[in-house]
């Protein structure tokens, strides 16, 4: 298993080893880790490594000098560029010493609030989920975990001095950070030293393989916080309520009576986009008997960032006496520390996984729930900049498996149907296939195995290790809770069927709730404000390949902060109700809008009556094979809204000049989707 440090060594190794060969050693795993990253954090990897290797400058001779002193020959290892994965945490240094374990973090010229609040939350994740840390500081004679913040350049104005122990939640940690600079970090390691309560050893090997253990106060505040918040509230409509109870209901039976027997299974929950398989999801996880051992994991990153700043945002904005914490053991005064780390039910998959040819030990998570799961990839394929050494689901059921060798595993299967938004998704096939191979049961209903993607359907519903479930399939879309018909109108349009779109919009119509289109971005933006009221949201969207909606002021490879640009309010220019940033259909999926103002680009047009896909390459339009992919990135930007959307189509460059804005393609498209029922916007 790779080391989650980037380097490690004892105190002898590390002054015996130059500057360059530790730089060259954390510039390698820097390399190799900016490998698992997705493609669109290339530029940010390659900007945080450059800058590793020039704080390595200024930090390894810091360390040299205090671990040459007195104080520090009673430091035994040295870690640097802890990566905590599962927290999403990466530690500059970490120094395990007989009672102390010291976690030290570097900064430039200036000590803030928000760098004393970072070493904390280290400090602290170390305590609550880092198993071995955790064990070795119970008792009175327990190790104790001290934060210390030392400037690389200039003088801290003091001496660091000791705060203290226990005078917050957590009575293994310092009250509050060391503050040291070049010449007073030996003093501060002196400090910590001489008020540490034992010489308790700490083995570097048990430290660095420790497994992701939540502590039981941990678990109970993160219960407790979010039984103060209704994840379905994040949706904000009509939920089709009982479909939603019976389907967790049914779940949570399977889970136990599988867990019961000890066995390893797949439960399948599929559902058409917005029918609400995420909230059963986090319903598994957020509540009930097995909330304990589950964990929420998703490759949608921005769904975790979305649903993450909500629920700290609906804590704070709580009055402290209307939150319980007295069973939680945790003091009200340590409520953002608990918050911040209550999180962790809900996870991304790099972090929770790590690579996915290592078992990484974990004491959660015995019912993963895996969202998009139809969204795996074959052996070969290149995921996160790796090639899969067998296919992706093959690897998750054998890792839980590795995982939990005894009492049993269950992975709950969220299955979305035409979603799939990028090359090589293999769909729930790969799950079935997985099974078979694994030897795993599995239940699914009748309505999932209808699903187009399911091959020899008859051969899985007589499987002697299926089980039936009356429940696994959500069919009421939630997202146009007042017309269903919206679902069927995207799916006809991007089947060329105008005929079938159009009868879908007759009923639409009927409601006086339309589909619009325009070639005014600004009668677009007008329309979708006046829609708006009070908290309700509007948003512009596109296709992660409108390169061209550029020429309109559109960037859809900005990627805004999804987080503020779904919760901030209307006077915040980072909201969606500004309508100034657009989000594309990776940064959206799993999320929803009231109204949407839907940009479309000349990405996906007609040709000769049927979609064709292309991708700006340069200065030139190229063909793109993958046009299931291009139309169900569409099927995303279309099913989004709530409650009403129009369409943008520019009209392209009137002088003819810009080939990338062919006023033909754009004019396919206005003109297809007026066929298709559309209802130009007269202002």
């Amino acid at each position: 298993m790779t080391s989650p440090a980037w380097y490690f060594g004892t105190r002898e190794e590390f002054l015996a080893t130059s500057n360059d060969s530790i730089a060259d050693q954390l510039a390698g795993r820097a390399a190799s880790e900016n490998l698992e990253i997705e493609s669109y954090q290339n530029q940010e990897w390659r900007s945080s490594i450059d800058l590793l290797q020039k704080a390595l400058d200024e930090r390894v001779p810091i360390l040299r000098m205090a671990l040459q002193s007195s104080h520090g020959k009673l430091v035994r290892h040295v870690i640097l560029e802890f990566d905590f994965r599962r927290r999403g945490l990466r530690m500059d240094c970490v120094l395990l010493a007989d009672g102390v374990l010291f976690v030290v973090e570097f900064k430039r010229t200036k000590l803030q609030a928000a760098d004393r609040d970072q070493a904390m939350t280290y400090a602290i994740n170390l305590l609550e989920f880092h198993g071995v840390t955790q064990s070795l500081s119970q008792g009175q004679d327990g190790i104790i975990v001290v934060p210390v913040l030392t400037l690389t350049e200039g003088r801290v104005p003091r001496k660091p001095n000791w705060p203290g122990l226990g005078d917050h939640s957590w009575n293994a940690a310092a009250n509050r950070p060391l503050e040291s600079d070049a010449h007073s970090l030996v003093e501060a390691l002196g400090i910590a030293f001489e008020n540490r309560r034992s010489d308790r050893r700490i083995d570097l090997a048990d430290w660095l393989n420790s497994p992701f253990r939540p502590s039981s106060s941990i678990l109970d505040a993160t219960l407790s916080l979010y039984g103060n918040h209704d994840v379905s509230a994040i949706s904000e409509h009509a939920v089709p309520a009982e479909a939603i109870s019976a389907s967790v209901s049914e779940l949570r039976d399977v889970i136990d009576a599988v867990l019961n027997e000890e066995g390893y299974h797949v439960v399948f929950l599929s559902g058409a986009p917005g029918a609400g398989k995420t909230l059963v999801g986090l319903e598994l996880v957020l509540r009930g008997s097995r909330a304990g051992e589950s964990v929420f994991v998703t490759g949608n990153a921005p769904l975790v960032e979305v649903l993450n700043k909500a629920l700290a945002q609906s804590f704070r904005k709580q009055s402290r006496s209307s939150v319980s914490w007295a069973h939680t053991g945790y003091r009200k005064e340590d409520a953002r520390f608990v918050t911040s780390a209550a999180n962790y039910k809900i996870v991304k998959a790099h972090h929770f996984l790590g690579k996915r040819t290592e078992n990484h030990r974990q004491e959660d998570g015995r019912v993963l729930v895996f969202d998009e799961a139809q969204r795996t990839y074959e052996k070969g394929k290149i995921v996160l900049r790796e090639k899969l050494p067998d296919h992706e689901a093959d690897l998750i059921l054998e890792t839980q498996k590795n995982a939990y060798p005894e009492g049993g595993a269950v992975v709950v299967a969220l299955i979305g149907h035409n979603q799939a938004i990028n090359g090589g998704e293999m769909g729930i096939q790969a799950w079935l296939d997985a099974i078979e191979r694994k030897g795993w049961s599995f239940s699914i209903s009748d309505l999932t195995l209808e699903l187009a993607e399911i091959k020899d359907s008859s051969r899985w519903a007589e499987h002697k290790r299926r089980w039936p479930l009356e429940n696994g399939h959500l069919r009421q879309s939630m997202r146009y809770y007042r017309n269903a018909e919206v679902e069927q109108w995207a799916g006809c349009v991007l089947e060329g069927d105008a005929s079938g779109a159009c009868s879908a919009t007759t009923k639409l119509n009927q409601g006086s709730d339309c589909i619009w289109i325009t070639r005014s971005l600004s009668s677009a933006r007008n329309w979708a404000k006046k829609q708006t009221v009070g908290t309700q949201r509007c948003g512009l969207i596109a296709s992660g390949q409108a390169r061209r909606l550029a020429a309109e002021g559109l960037f859809v490879e900005l990627k805004p902060s999804i987080a503020d640009w779904m919760l901030a309010p209307s006077s915040d220019v980072r909201s969606s109700n500004a309508l100034e940033a657009v989000q594309n259909q990776f940064q959206v999926q799993g999320l929803e809008l009231d109204f949407c103002v839907v940009c479309w680009d000349i990405d996906l047009r007609r040709e000769d009556g049927k979609w064709k896909a292309y991708k700006l390459n340069g200065s030139k339009w190229q063909k793109d094979s993958l046009l299931d992919v291009a139309r169900n990135s569409y099927r995303v930007l279309l099913t989004r809204a709530r409650k009403g959307m129009i369409i943008f189509v520019p009209q392209g460059d009137l002088n003819g000049e810009d080939e990338t804005r062919n006023v033909e393609f754009y004019d396919g498209v206005w003109k297809f989707l007026l066929e298709c029922g559309a209802k130009e916007l007269v202002t």
